[in-house]
């Protein structure tokens, strides 16, 4: 799975971010890592749902509120990765889905986000719906395209981001980000903008 996930990091690092976010949720590696293989209906794991908000699509502090934690955990029940095939033979591992693991009731969040309400779904494809109607609910945030394009600043031009910086900079990039929601190379339309702009060749960043 260690290798999966490596590939699917470096297949998917410049394509559309909501795409690689759904294909990290439901990664072997991540599964393991993150404990989505332990979050079950009878005990819902808020460890992936935590971090996906905090490190991975908005950052701490945004907004949302311990209860969505909880109810976005509740979404991500289910998920697993098994190591047998339907015989009980070894096989490479792979991701799985569980309807009798899922939480099937409604899922209520917070004002943050509009005190959307995730329907419950239950049978084969309810991870996979009701995984979409989270993220869709995640990114319809433009706390996102901000976070992700401050990490973005961090980590190619400088670590510090001042008041001026977040509004001729950050802002900016973030609407060309929310602009290229649904592009298949978002990431790489982001990141050139942002490694070609005046700012990245000013005297005071080099």
């Amino acid at each position: 799975v260690s290798y999966e996930y490596d590939q699917l990091l470096r297949t998917e690092a410049l394509g559309n971010f909501k795409q690689l976010v759904h294909d990290v949720t439901t990664s072997g590696a991540m599964l393991f890592y993150l404990n989505g293989y332990l979050n079950t209906a009878s005990a819902p794991d808020e460890n992936y749902a935590r971090e996906v908000m905090e490190l991975f699509t908005l950052g701490e502090g945004s907004g949302y509120t311990e209860s969505d934690v909880q109810a976005a955990a509740r979404v991500l029940t289910g998920w697993t990765v098994r190591e047998t095939d339907a015989l009980g033979d070894p096989v490479l591992p792979y991701t799985a889905f569980r309807p009798g693991q899922h939480v099937t009731t409604d899922k209520q969040f917070s004002a943050f986000f509009n005190n959307t309400v995730i329907t419950g779904v239950s049978g084969p494809t309810a991870g996979e719906t009701e995984l979409a109607a989270l993220l869709d609910m995640i990114f319809a945030k433009e706390e996102v395209s901000k976070f992700i394009c401050r990490e973005l600043y961090r980590f190619f031009v400088h670590g510090e981001i001042d008041a001026a910086t977040e509004t001729d900079v950050i802002e900016p990039l973030a609407q060309v980000f929310r602009d290229n929601v649904g592009a298949p190379d978002q990431m790489r339309i982001v990141v050139r903008a942002l490694l070609t702009s005046d700012h990245f060749f000013s005297a005071q960043v080099r």
